[in-house]
């Protein structure tokens, strides 16, 4: 039984679908004034949670609105959208709006979405922003990918060691372009990164004492090239709304704030758990092409397919003249028939899981449409692919033509329906209110081996006569 959600979340959840619903009706009015009005009232994040649920007219429509009226939200939401919405809006921006728009945002964001940039056209928006940003983006990116230097806030606190109290409140009142100030970093006259104090210590502390009395000496800091998965093992280890980052002289050069430590978890979970059954977020990026999607797909059947092909040539040895030997002999492949389909269910019930759990498949007719007429060209790619390889397999391991029509028929069905069901099953499972993400995996598994089985023996009992 699904869990009952939190009344917030499901108020959160129907304002999204609102906003969704009317969003794609005055989209396709091209009532402007009205869109605009809608924009102002809603956060960034609703809106990158909103727009992949419109048409990809519509998304490009209702974004260039939202770039034109209000050009640092439309910013957030580029940082807030899903991998693949990202690179479509983008594209359809000029290089100079690009560069207006980053303008706008933190440098850590501004690095994130020069990233997502193809070569050419980050070159030419790298052209178009000011000497001062450029300078600081490019050195933001010679730094490793997915170091600490990478998802770096330029914007931190510190002062230096030899103030009083009084003068650090004080300066910390003038400050007013510092949104995110989590903690007082202290630092020597060279820059050197010697503490740190909580906010809460300093306006406890006598206003005379030196922040060197009242600071902590044994702080959590990292390198700039410390991979950004231990930053976020750091911070979630001791409760750390921030981490600071040091360069090789020990000189303090910025900070990773809790938001971007989210993003990280968020995005190693998601990495794992795509790796899980041997595919990668690319797929959610390239969900148009179905080649590239096959692509990613295929190296990892290909090397499971090698391991069934392996069990099959050791059953085949200790193959026997009990029964009949043409069932014996076709029994040897039935694992690899079994093993793929599985496979293959397994990553598209994963793909449908995670696209329920973003938004990014909703349970729209249009959109579980679209999605499942996706699914089925990777599917009939992967098919033709594998059936071949393990047909022709068959055949030169049985000499026979028969067992290799067999073998290659049954294994491109059963990937076929494999590729169906797993997306079939979480839809209806979401559609119903249970989790799919808990019971799509079970169900995909038995359905696959119980149609697996069902078609290599029904093929075989068909074409029993031909085969003996």
């Amino acid at each position: 039984m699904a869990k009952a959600q939190p009344r917030e979340v499901l108020a959160v959840n129907r304002r999204t679908t609102l906003v969704s619903d009317t969003l794609r009706r005055l989209a396709r009015r091209g009532a402007r004034a009205k869109i605009t009005n809608l924009l102002r009232k809603t956060r960034p994040e609703d809106v990158a949670e909103v727009l992949p649920t419109l048409t990809p007219d519509h998304q490009g429509f209702v974004f260039d609105i939202l770039a034109e009226d209000y050009p640092e939200a439309a910013g957030e939401v580029l940082v807030e959208a899903e991998p693949a919405l990202r690179l479509s809006l983008l594209a359809g921006l000029t290089p100079k709006r690009i560069a207006g728009l980053l303008s706008l945002q933190a440098v850590d964001d501004q690095v994130f979405l020069i990233e997502a940039l193809p070569e050419d056209r980050r070159r030419e928006v790298l052209e178009l922003v000011n000497l001062a940003a450029r300078d600081t983006v490019q050195t933001h990116l010679t730094y490793g990918d997915d170091s600490a230097g990478r998802i770096m806030d330029l914007q931190f606190y510190a002062l230096s060691e030899d103030k009083t109290i009084s003068e650090a409140i004080a300066s910390l009142q003038e400050s007013r372009d510092l949104e995110n100030i989590f903690y007082l970093y202290v630092v020597d006259e060279a820059g050197h990164l010697t503490g740190v104090t909580s906010l809460r210590q300093l306006l406890l502390s006598p206003p005379a004492r030196q922040l060197s009395e009242v600071m902590t000496r044994s702080l959590i800091k990292v390198h700039i090239e410390t991979d950004q998965e231990e930053v976020a093992e750091l911070a979630t280890r001791y409760n750390l709304l921030a981490v600071p980052v040091v360069d090789d002289d020990n000189k303090l050069v910025g900070i990773v704030t809790v938001d971007d430590i989210i993003d990280v978890v968020q995005e190693e979970a998601n990495e794992d758990f795509y790796k899980m059954v041997g595919t990668t977020e690319d797929e959610i990026i390239y969900q148009d092409r179905s080649f590239k999607v096959a692509g990613i797909r295929l190296p990892w059947l290909l090397v499971n397919m090698l391991g069934g092909l392996g069990a099959a040539l050791l059953l085949s040895r200790f193959e026997t003249s009990v029964g009949s030997v043409v069932y014996l002999t076709l029994f040897a492949f039935l694992p690899v028939v079994m093993g793929m389909a599985g496979n293959i269910g397994s990553q598209t019930s994963t793909i449908s899981v995670r696209g329920l759990a973003t938004g990014r498949v909703s349970l729209a007719s249009g959109q579980v449409r679209r999605f499942l007429w996706q699914q089925f060209k990777v599917g009939v790619i992967l098919a033709v692919s594998c059936a071949a390889i393990v047909g022709l397999a068959a055949y030169f391991l049985k000499a026979s033509p028969f067992h290799g029509l067999v073998v290659g028929v049954s294994m491109f069905v059963a990937i076929l329906l494999a590729s169906l069901t797993g997306v079939l099953i979480p839809i209806l499972f979401s559609r119903l209110g249970v989790d799919p993400a808990v019971a799509a995996g079970p169900l995909v598994a038995t359905s696959n081996d119980i149609t697996g089985i069902l078609i290599f023996f029904s093929l075989a009992l068909l074409l029993s006569r031909l085969l003996a």
